[in-house]
């Protein structure tokens, strides 16, 4: 009997996938059983041969499912539809688990009754890349809070599931966020919404592999936008929505972008490194007010 299925979507990554079933493949301390689910979300079905040699070469059961509808959503919910085990973990095709992160996961969602347990993603970055303290924050995702803590807010890259508890309808993950992203942080915040318990679990360790061109201005600008965009967009979208949240979330974009555009501008001017923090802060605050749907950016592909 399976009780956990680990869900990797994929999509054109084939040695990040690799790296990611082997990393699920050395997991300690799980006496229950396990089975790897990769969901391929490539036309061209590019994951499929690391799949399949992953699979002649394991003992845990890995499943290939080949979703050719375009967008994370629909890889997600492939996903859960196919998933065998009480629990559903997520483990995005760019990272790679700590060995006892599973372990923690199972631990944690026993000890603490919880529906979800998410748990941090730490970078790895390009060897010998140039890193400064705002690209280490960027893609640093830990609440850095104690194991246990209940949570409202958060994202799906690194987390655990009880399935029955969380994923009530057929389509969980808003097929139209799939090529814009934000469609976890919808799903999460209306499981918080309806009384599901979500807790953090600071051992249970993700690392995400950083490629070069998400070090790039233009791409740290784009992705401050469009998380912005998301965080005003969930207040509309969720059931009940939360439309007093939402204006004050637009009337600090205002706020934002009024105070860090011209600062930023100014040292860019000097060359001075503080100008793309402030500028993903005056950016942010244009994503808070241009949070409609229609004007989302399309960060998958």
């Amino acid at each position: 009997m399976i009780e956990t299925s680990v869900v990797i979507p994929s999509y054109r990554r084939p040695d990040d996938l690799a790296r990611a079933i082997d990393s699920v493949l050395a997991q300690r301390d799980v006496a229950s059983a396990v089975e790897i689910l990769v969901i391929d979300n490539d036309p061209d079905g590019s994951a499929q041969p690391v799949a399949t040699v992953k699979a002649a070469e394991s003992r845990v059961p890995i499943r290939y499912v080949h979703e050719t509808r375009p967008g994370i959503s629909h890889a997600r919910n492939t996903g859960v539809a196919e998933a065998g085990g009480r629990y559903l973990a997520f483990l995005d095709d760019d990272e790679e688990a700590d060995p006892l992160w599973l372990s923690h996961f199972l631990t944690t969602i026993e000890r603490f009754g919880a529906d979800a347990v998410v748990g941090p993603v730490l970078p790895r970055f390009p060897p010998g890349a140039s890193i400064d303290a705002y690209r280490r924050r960027v893609y640093t995702r830990d609440a850095r809070v104690p194991t246990g803590t209940p949570l409202l807010r958060w994202n799906i890259g690194n987390s655990l599931f009880d399935k029955a508890r969380c994923f009530l309808t057929p389509e969980p993950f808003l097929p139209r966020l799939g090529r814009t992203g934000g469609e976890d942080t919808v799903f999460l915040r209306q499981l918080t919404r309806r009384g599901c318990r979500m807790v953090w679990c600071g051992e249970a360790i993700a690392w995400e592999s950083v490629p070069a061109d998400r070090l790039e201005p233009d791409y740290l600008l784009r992705r401050a936008f469009r998380g912005a965009q998301t965080t005003t967009f969930v207040c509309t979208t969720v059931k009940p929505r939360e439309l007093g949240r939402a204006l004050r979330l637009m009337a600090g974009g205002c706020v934002q972008l009024m105070v860090y555009g011209p600062a930023a501008l100014a040292l860019k001017a000097v060359h001075h490194e503080r100008w793309l923090p402030m500028m993903a802060k005056a950016v942010g605050g244009l994503g808070k007010l241009l949070w409609h749907p229609s004007l989302h950016l399309r960060m998958y592909r």
